[in-house]
């Protein structure tokens, strides 16, 4: 008995062939998906990263906003204290102009008891 070997090889080649051109068809077909895999992966990463970042820099700029903010009362103390040293001294000033120009004017005192 003798073995028909072409029939046997072109059976081989056909399913080896539709295998590979399937293997391929699907290689085509995924090549795109993981593309837009990797990109959309890499996009999230990186929103991540900024999303880090913007919560670090929100948190330093609270503490810089209270601390600049202590030291904003203190100095707005040190103002007011100022303002009320300078408005007794200018009180200070007008009774001794208003004394003065009632000494020199001429006036006559009133008189003490």
């Amino acid at each position: 008995m003798q073995i028909n070997t072409d029939a046997v090889f072109w059976s081989i080649a056909m399913k080896t062939a539709v295998g590979l051109a399937i293997t391929g068809l699907i290689g085509v077909i995924m090549w795109p998906i993981r593309s837009v895999r990797k990109e959309w992966t890499s996009l999230k990463e990186t929103t991540q990263a900024i999303k880090e970042e913007l919560g670090q820099q929100r948190t330093d700029c609270l503490n810089t906003l209270q601390d600049q903010g202590k030291r904003q009362i203190e100095l707005l103390g040190d103002v007011a204290k100022t303002l009320s040293d300078i408005h007794l001294s200018q009180a200070e000033m007008t009774g001794y102009c208003k004394a003065n120009s009632l000494a020199s004017s001429g006036r006559p005192r009133a008189k003490k008891k």
